[in-house]
Parts: C-alpha cells; structure tokens; sequence
C-alpha cells in the first residue's frame, strides 16, 4: 500500500501543480489578452478608453476595464523638497481609423486620492495632458490639502473644449496619450483606482476605416489597373493619391462617367476634381459637361464627353494631401436622346417650397393691412374744426373739463398720436434687414467661406450657424407678413409674401455674379464655384425652412410688419456630418426645444442639383418631414407686431368724436338759449322797441 499510497500522493500533487499552472494561465489571458487582441481604437461606435496599468510601470488607455485595480506608493515630501509623480498612458494598440475628434471632451474621471501620514485625506495638484494626434490640451486641479467629503471623489471634467487649432482629424497611427502629474509635499500614500474608475470619454462625430475602404490599391497613372469600363468600381482616395484604370471604348455618341462619393466631414472632403481621361494617342480629352448632385448621403457627379476616338482609354481620380473620401464610379456609353442625364429633368426655376413648414389653416386666415393715414387726417381734420369752436369762451367748467378736454385727448390718442407711432414702428430701422437683404448677406457669407485655403473649422461653424448669424451675435430682421392663419392650438402662423416669390437659382447665380467668377480653359466653373453653388442650395434652403417654421405667434396680428430680433447662442447642429446644419439658435429658445424643433423639422431629405453645362442649371428639392407639428414650436417666440400706443385707438378716438360733438352740441343750445333770454330781457325792458 505504501507504493500506492505514494503513487497517489505524487499524483495528487501533479494535479494541484498543474491547476496552479491552468490558474496562472487563465489569469494572465485575463489581463494580457484584451490588451493584445482588442482594438481601442476611438471611432463614432466607441470613444471611451479606461486607464489600465498592467504592471506598475506599464500604464495604457485600453477599450476594457483591465489590469491592476490600483497603483500606489508611498512618498516622504514635504513643502522644502516636494516630489513630482508623472505617470503616462498611451492607447495600444495605436489608432486604426481616421476619426473626426469632437471640439469637447465629454467626460473625464480620475480617481486619485492621497493620504497624508499626519494630515488624513487629501487631494494633491493634478495637471492632466491629453496628447491627441499633433494637439496638446491640458488641465490644471489645485490641491486641496484640507481633509473634506470631497477628498475621495474623483477628479471629474465634463464638457470641456479641446485644444485643437482646427486639427480635428486623427488619422491611423497617430499618438493617444494621456499624461497625469502630480505634486506631493508631505509624507503619505497616493493611489490611482482604476479598472473603470479612471477613464475618459470622447463623442467622436464620424470615424472610417480607411485600409478598409481603399480597395482599389494598387494603381497608379504609370501602372493603372485593367477593367471593363461599362462595370461598378469602388474604392477611395486617401490623402494624395492617384487612382487610375485603363479600358477600352466601343462606339458610341456620348461617353459618361458617373461617380458617387459618400458623404464625409469636410475637414477630409476630398476637392472632386474633373477627372483626368487620356485619350489613345495619349492627350487629355477636353473639359466634359458636369452634372453635380448632392444630398445627405452622396454626392454624384457626372462628366459627359462627345465624340471621343475608339480606342484605349485612362481614366485618373486624383486626391490632395490630408483628404480622405470614399466613392464608386461606373460608365457609361450611350448615344444622343434623352435620358436620366439631360438636363431637361431640371424643374427650370427652383423656388422655395413655401408652405413647407406650413401649420395653420387657410380657410381662417386673417388678412393684414398696413397703417394707413386716412383716419389720421381726417382726425386733424376734426380737431382743427372743433378747436376753432373752442376758440368762443363757454362759461361752463363742467363742459369745458368734463366734456370737450377729454374728448380732445382721446382724439389725439387714438386718433393722431397712434396712428403716427404705429406708422413710425412699421418702418425699417437702421440695424434691420430685409428678407432679401438676409438672403443676400448669407450668400456673401457662403462664397466668402467657400474659396479654397479656408480653414475647414471656419467654412463648417459659418455654413453650420442658423441664418450665418454666429453665438454671440444679434439677428433683426423686419418681415412684411401678408395674412394670419390660425393653428389648432390657438396660436397664429404669419405667411410672408417674398418666400413665394424667392427663386433659390436666381439668388445663387447672382451670387456667382457679383463674385466675379471665373471658369477654366473648358468654359467650367471653377472647383470653388462649384462648391458654393451646392453649399448655397442647401443652407438658404434650410435657414429659409427654420423661419417659415418660426413665424407663429401668440396673439391675433394688428399690423402686416414684424420685428424680428434674435440674440443668437451655440447650439448643437444637426443633419449631415459633411453640413451640419441649425448649429446656432436664438436666446429665447432653450436648447431642449431646439433639439425638438431640429428633428422634427428636418428634411427627410434634400437633393441638390447642378448642371455646368451650356445653360448653368440648378434644381433644389427636398422631401419634407411629415413629423412636424403645432407641438414643436417653441411658445412665447419673440416676434414684435409693429403697434401703435395703445390698443383699441380707432374705438377711442371715435368716442372722442362723440364727446367733442356732444360738448358743441350743448353749448350751441347753451349759446342759443342765453340769446333767446337776452333777447327777452331787452324787450320787456324796452317795450317801445
């Protein structure tokens, strides 16, 4: 037995070996296999990364709670000669997708807490880098060296504006780090908790992986790639790339190259160049007819060229440096007819879709007048008849005071003095636009932002802000209003006249005009007039659908004016990565509400055409929200009604009418009747006469 016994007690004592060696293993794929084989990678799925430490002095941001539950030391400072800990977190692996980084951090815990030997509690001075891509922000905690509740919270940021300089774009392999230093004078223990105590949260707006994407590699215009060209091809331009294909063309009349580029930020918009298509004896083909479409997912562009030799053919999309966009093209031959690419598909005059934001019922409407000067006139007219009465002296007090004074006022009242303020609201102030005018000045705005070299954070907070108005800015605007139409929850909505009449393509192109523009050597627009033009449909359209859906008021209208003075804050936008759009809002409008009326008032969808052909075209459609409602507009809106003084002035001058004829009236039968006894009097005084 004892052999046995033996045998037993080794075997027994490789089993606990072996399951301390399986425990080992478990608990190192515990920590270690996240850190490998996940990808904390920030992107628009995931922007939050946790402070992780595998070892003491190996630290990382990973996309998992992992490693030790704390890090912690212990310290013999004091105030003479203080010790700086500097610990540093770099996310592992680096970024893999090309992510645009918010311009605010949206959270940011850091759980460090110090105990002082004598002193108990504490919080030490933190200064916190986060190092993302070529930008530094950094953060600044004061120490708080009295013991207090608060001494074992975490250090907490929330909402706060990243040090960018307009580099919002963090491309594959670029640096994440995270930098925590802090300043120890006095002996004691300091200890960072982590596992998903410590992390940090970003909101990233958009993010592509772009090794993904570009499927079309490798090609070049030295080695370009084979392909039918009536076929789909898709791929992306990465930075300055040159994407290139060799095909053969058949006979044909036209030639047509279609290509859709997905919708991206415009920090990595790439600048859609004419394509580069070399003919068979090697020169450039000439400049194509182009028809640009957009909408929010896609812009499609077509290029059509006539009459091009048989042979083989190469076709090059060409990127700039710092630019991402994916895209498909395919195309096409065909001969002359019509077809989906002739411009005969354009509406022929785009006007604003009034009645988009329509809520009120026609069948009530109230039409509104202007202040008129009639009544005005006759009312001086009347007081300068009466008041030549007043010139006899009435030896009545009662009259004179109780009677005709009052009646003289309320006359000047209603009569003279409101008419003369009403009349003086209706006129345009100084500061004051028209709807035009507005028009006009958003136009400048966009053509201004959209020349090539502006900074892309510039050309996105200028196209993205409501009516181009910016936070901190004021907006008036005087808007001539024609009629009233009531809604269901009592409240009015105002129909302005000019909407109707308001053609986006007159307004842009003149636009165009007035920039002076310039084509190339084909008889093109310009690459900048062209992104104007798009850009231009879009916003008017938009900002022209945020007021028709604010023009509601609470009260029954008086006067066809109104004044619209809005005091303009930063709002979050809404609609496309590549546009935002509605990103300032007015004061009186909490940011709630505004979110409401955002989403319940945006277009399911919006399409913008232009052909740069021999007739330069544009067609602006869209499909409107059927979502919006009398609910989503905000109550108590400021929009002023031009008035007068007081309310009711017609009734009350013609109430002072009355009392000045009354007052004659009773003092010609006074008058009257005291001729009558004088007339008596002299008689029986005089019975010879």
């Amino acid at each position: 037995m004892a052999p046995l016994a033996e045998l037993m007690g080794m075997k027994h004592e490789g089993h606990a070996q072996g399951g301390a060696v399986l425990a080992l293993c478990l608990l190192s794929c515990l920590f270690l296999t996240p850190v490998v084989h996940a990808s904390p990678t920030l992107t628009a799925e995931d922007g939050t990364v946790y402070l992780s430490c595998v070892e003491d002095d190996d630290c990382l941001l990973s996309p998992t709670p992992v490693g030790e539950e704390l890090v912690t030391d212990s310290v013999f400072a004091s105030p003479a000669q203080p010790e700086t800990v500097s610990i540093e977190f770099d996310m592992l692996p680096a970024q893999t997708d090309l992510a645009l980084l918010p311009t605010t951090l949206t959270r940011m815990e850091i759980d460090l807490r110090f105990t002082g030997d004598v002193t108990g509690a504490a919080k030490p001075s933190l200064d916190i880098a986060l190092i993302l891509g070529q930008t530094v922000t950094e953060w600044e905690f004061d120490a708080q060296p009295l013991p207090d509740q608060t001494q074992n919270e975490p250090f907490v940021l929330t909402d706060e504006a990243l040090n960018l300089n307009g580099q919002r774009l963090l491309w594959p392999e670029d640096p994440v780090r995270l930098r925590l230093t802090f300043v120890l004078d006095r002996p004691g223990t300091w200890e960072l908790h982590m596992r998903g105590n410590s992390f940090l949260e970003l909101d990233i707006d958009w993010s592509e992986d772009v090794d993904a994407r570009n499927t079309d590699e490798p090609s070049s215009e030295l080695e370009p790639r084979s392909t039918d060209f009536e076929t789909t091809h898709e791929g992306a331009l990465v930075e300055n790339d040159r994407d290139c294909w060799s095909f053969e063309v058949s006979q044909h009349e036209v030639l047509s190259v279609l290509v859709r580029w997905e919708a991206v930020p415009i920090e990595v918009e790439q600048v859609h160049p004419v394509p580069d298509l070399f003919q068979p004896n090697g020169r450039e083909a000439p400049g194509p007819e182009v028809i640009v479409s957009e909408d929010d997912e896609f812009t499609r562009m077509t290029y059509r060229w006539r009459a091009l030799p048989l042979g083989e053919y190469t076709l090059c999309l060409g990127g700039v440096a710092e630019k991402f966009q994916p895209y498909t093209w395919t195309g096409q031959l065909s001969y002359e007819g019509l077809g989906p690419l002739d411009p005969s598909g354009f509406s022929g005059a785009s006007y604003y879709p009034v009645g988009a934001a329509a809520l009120g019922e026609e069948s009530g409407a109230v039409t509104l007048q202007s202040q008129g000067y009639g009544f005005l006139l006759f009312s001086i007219g009347v007081l300068l008849v009466f008041g030549i009465d007043s010139l006899r002296h009435s030896t009545s007090a009662n009259l004179r005071w109780g009677v005709f004074t009052p009646g003289v006022l309320l006359l000047l009242l209603g009569g003279v003095f409101h008419p003369l303020w009403a009349g003086a609201d209706e006129v345009q102030l100084e500061n004051e636009f028209t709807l035009d005018e507005l028009v006009d000045m958003r136009l400048q705005q966009l053509w201004d932002v959209s020349y090539p070299g502006v900074p892309e954070q510039v050309l996105i907070s200028q196209t993205g802000a409501t009516w181009g108005m910016l936070g901190g800015e004021q907006l008036n605007v005087r808007l001539v209003v024609e009629e009233a139409r009531p809604m269901d929850d009592g409240r009015w909505q105002l129909v302005v006249p000019e909407l109707e009449s308001l053609r986006l393509d007159n307004a842009i192109f003149g636009q165009v005009a007035r920039g002076g523009v310039q084509t190339t050597d084909e008889g093109l627009l310009e690459e900048q007039t062209v992104r104007f033009i798009l850009l231009a449909g879009r916003s008017l359209l938009l900002d022209l659908l945020m007021l028709e859906g604010l023009l509601v008021v609470d009260e029954k209208p008086t006067s066809p004016i109104f004044h619209l003075q809005f005091d303009m804050v930063d709002a979050p936008a809404t609609g496309s990565v590549s546009v935002p759009a509605w990103g300032t809002r007015p004061a009186s409008i909490s940011e709630n509400d505004w979110v409401l009326l955002q989403s319940s008032l945006f277009p399911d969808q919006i399409s913008v055409t232009l052909c740069d052909c021999d007739l330069d075209l544009l067609d602006v459609r869209f499909i409107p929200s059927d979502g919006f409602d009398s609910t989503d507009v905000p109550q108590g809106f400021a929009l002023r009604n031009a008035s007068g003084l007081v309310p009711a002035a017609t009734p009350l001058a013609v109430l002072g009418m009355m009392m000045l004829g009354v007052s004659s009236r009773i003092e010609y039968t006074r008058r009257k009747k005291a001729r009558q006894l004088a007339e008596q009097v002299f008689q029986s005084a005089n019975p010879w006469a």
